[in-house]
């Protein structure tokens, strides 16, 4: 058994729970459509994933952010350490979850993480690359800087997370 890779994806990929997309723009139609009707309206952002969106996009990726979270990825799975399932919780749940798993703390520990900074970090660059992707919407925060530089300076590092959790670049 591995890390749930699903599972960490979804971690670095929060942004497809918290972004600010309507029904329509996920993929799936609205009830207005569904009943016929054209949808005016884009789908209520519940104010916590919002507020968890803006936070991710503020956050500052440490400079070794993407090699120690590459390393932290594999020493999870040798260790067949997998964080609970996420999906549909806030950010601050997510961490709260993790922390609870037994050995996932410490194995974050020994690379220089804490459940915060490392969830943090994994939304952050989920983020920042599906923006860098052009996969958001119009309205969607514009990622640091400074996370955007990093990533363009150190491409075979992104390309090395992405492998680690289970996403080949593209």
């Amino acid at each position: 058994m591995t890390l749930n890779i699903k599972t960490l994806t979804a971690l670095a990929l929060f942004a497809s729970a918290a972004l600010p997309f309507s029904a329509h723009a996920q993929g799936y139609p609205s009830q207005t459509q569904v009943d016929g009707q054209q949808a005016q309206q884009p789908a209520q952002v519940p104010p916590q994933f919002k507020a968890d969106t803006e936070r991710a996009m503020r956050y500052a990726l440490p400079a070794d952010f993407m090699p120690r979270a590459t390393s932290t990825i594999g020493e999870l799975q040798a260790r067949n350490i997998q964080p609970p399932n996420s999906q549909g919780l806030g950010l601050q749940a997510m961490i709260s979850q993790a922390g609870q798993v037994p050995g996932f703390a410490a194995v974050l520990s020994s690379h220089g993480f804490t459940p915060e900074s490392f969830i943090t970090g994994m939304t952050t660059f989920g983020m920042t690359l599906a923006v860098s992707n052009g996969q958001v919407p119009a309205g969607m925060p514009s990622p640091n800087p400074n996370n955007v530089a990093l990533f363009k300076a150190h491409p075979d590092q992104v390309n090395a997370l992405m492998q680690a959790m289970g996403n080949p670049p593209h």
